[in-house]
């Protein structure tokens, strides 16, 4: 074995080791070291003594998952669904999550921009641990449908997620019900499922190859709740929807039209949530022209348009602008204005000043066109809207140097029983 002393060394890793764990890594895993090596494990909680078994060795760090816990941690809990890839924090108890959460994102904002870790506030809780999820894709291969797991595109068959609402529940026992009538041989498909909470009927989008019209009749018939199936599949072919293709949802007293692959909040009390920081962190200044960039279907444009003098909301997708459009007409908002293009396209050649700013991208964040034009513009006001604290800390970092100031951070547990870290930035213009 070469000198454990140097961390760069090669290192003879064995297939188990024995580990007290101090710490947690963004991902969710517990973390631990072993010859000064960071050892991430899965399944555990910090502060357990446990036996890891090892899946990935490197010359710096090793992955691996609990085999035996020999210290249980308080906060340890008996999961619902034992090896669901999906909810891996579905061992630990509630409070021990919010903590978990706050620690994640304070600790990468202040490792990597530098962010006083007492401007990060307690982690707002979700308003439900299970049946919060609105939304789900599901793999079909055959006569299975379910998640891939972790890593693999392996189907595991999926009966029953206690994190889904009802309703899908109910659609997915009458998906399986009408896949048994498949052939072994049926093309595969990708399936996403939507509910809308406001009314209690689902409707699903099937994309793949063939003509699936005898399975969508079939679930429709077991399912009465799936109001709707649409299909996507590959140019010259088409086929048109059986039954309803649109969403109605309500969110803040608004009437929003969806299609099922328009991206939504996964459940509206989560979205209400976030519109509520939202609110708090544009304070007066919500009040001016106000940009909502990566605003998809509107969801935070619309009722923040009641605030405002004028808003432009900024979309990439066709659809998802579609969409937001239709919702404000069907809600008489007539001081919106949505733009369809990349972020870092719009913002550059838009006219005119504005006060605030909200940015709600996608896990890789935000283009670096998009933060040099807001430093450009300096509008007194952000608010930032991030689903992975690694990518928001590098953004963050810049517009600091650029004279912003962090006022606070909130996390929020939009996705309980997983280590997903959703958070709300409020930044000045120092």
């Amino acid at each position: 074995m070469a000198n454990p002393a140097d961390p760069t060394a090669p290192l003879d890793w064995p297939d188990t080791l024995e580990l007290t764990l101090d710490g947690i890594a963004q991902g969710g895993e517990a973390v631990g070291r072993w010859h000064d090596r960071v050892v991430f494990v899965a399944g555990a909680i910090p502060g357990e003594r446990v036996v890891v078994r090892l899946r990935e060795r490197h010359a710096a760090y090793a992955r691996g998952e609990v085999v035996d816990v020999l210290i249980a941690s308080p906060d340890r809990v008996a999961p619902r669904l034992p090896g669901a890839g999906h909810m891996p924090w579905q061992h630990i108890a509630l409070d021990a999550q919010k903590r978990l959460l706050r620690q994640i994102l304070a600790d990468q904002l202040a490792k990597f921009a530098g962010v006083d870790p007492g401007l990060v506030e307690e982690t707002t809780p979700a308003s439900k641990p299970w049946e919060y999820r609105n939304s789900a894709r599901l793999h079909c291969d055959g006569r299975r449908a379910g998640y891939y797991d972790v890593g693999t595109r392996s189907i595991a068959t999926l009966d029953y997620d206690p994190l889904l609402h009802p309703t899908l529940n109910e659609a997915l026992a009458g998906l399986h019900a009408a896949l048994a009538g498949e052939l072994e041989d049926a093309p595969s498909l990708d399936i996403k499922l939507r509910v809308s909470e406001a009314h209690g009927y689902c409707i699903a989008a099937l994309r793949g190859r063939g003509d699936r019209r005898g399975l969508a009749a079939r679930w429709r018939a077991y399912c009465p709740v799936l109001a709707g199936v649409v299909f996507t599949v590959p140019p010259p072919y088409s086929l048109p929807p059986l039954g309803a293709d649109t969403l109605v949802e309500e969110l803040d007293d608004l009437v929003f039209l969806l299609r099922p692959t328009t991206f939504f909040q996964v459940n509206v009390a989560a979205a209400t949530t976030l519109l509520n920081l939202i609110r708090a962190g544009l304070g007066e200044d919500g009040h001016g022209r106000l940009i909502d960039l990566y605003c998809g279907a509107g969801t935070f444009t619309l009722p923040l348009a009641r605030s405002a003098v004028d808003v432009v909301g900024v979309e990439e997708y066709a659809g998802a602008v579609a969409d937001a459009e239709r919702s404000a007409a069907v809600n008489h908002i007539t001081n919106v204005h949505f733009v369809r293009g990349s972020a870092e396209a719009v913002l550059t050649r838009l006219d005119g000043s504005f006060d605030a700013v909200v940015l709600d991208p996608p896990r890789r964040g935000c283009h670096p066109r998009v933060l040099q034009a807001l430093l450009d513009r300096a509008p007194r006001r952000i608010v930032y809207v991030s689903c992975h604290p690694a990518t928001l800390a590098r953004d963050l970092k810049i517009l600091l140097a650029g004279g912003y100031t962090v006022v606070w951070a909130t996390p929020v547990d939009l996705f309980p029983q997983t280590p997903h870290v959703e958070s709300v930035v409020t930044l000045v213009r120092a």
